[in-house]
């Protein structure tokens, strides 16, 4: 019998698509656009996940994040990768974790980062030291059109010089 080398308890690597969201709407959005592009979702998961915004672990919390993320999955019936970030303060990002928040940004000293880094370790998440690149859906982006784009041809990547089309993007709706 075949079996799948691979370990249950390693942290999964963040999707190539992130979407920052501020709300339910904005993380329902993109749901219904990944529906309509092909392989973005592979049976009950998402193969794209949601950041926080910046910053977001001390004016919203981490019990926001999670209920927030929970009314997503009970929603769409997916599991989705997802990140709260929590600034430079240790302390969210450590009352993050031990409120079962598994994937968090930290931008903070050396020494804070990794010992926080090996609580994450632990529980078998991932600490980031920088905001992965995202789209930021703000109102006036979370239209279908918008979304399906970025999806499928890169929206907040840099664009081919040999595309002959202008880039019409604008580089506040996409975080480096």
């Amino acid at each position: 019998m075949l079996t799948k080398n691979a370990s249950f308890f390693l942290p999964k690597l963040p999707p190539d698509k992130l979407f920052t969201i501020d709300g339910y709407e904005s993380g329902m959005a993109a749901y219904r656009a990944a529906r309509t592009v092909e392989g973005m979702i592979e049976g009950a998961r998402a193969r794209f996940g949601f950041l926080s915004a910046p910053g977001a672990a001390g004016f919203m919390g981490a019990a926001w994040w999670l209920a927030l993320i929970a009314a997503l999955e009970d929603s769409t019936g997916l599991a989705f990768w997802h990140a709260l970030d929590c600034g430079g303060s240790a302390a969210y990002a450590l009352g993050a974790v031990r409120m079962g928040q598994k994937h968090a940004v930290l931008q903070a000293s050396a020494a804070q980062f990794n010992a926080i880094k090996a609580v994450y370790t632990q529980e078998f998440g991932m600490l980031l030291s920088a905001r992965p690149p995202s789209f930021h859906l703000i109102p006036s982006l979370c239209h279908t059109s918008s979304l399906v784009g970025y999806f499928t041809d890169g929206y907040c990547q840099s664009s081919d010089p040999e595309n002959k089309l202008p880039d019409t993007r604008q580089k506040k709706d996409c975080y480096p």
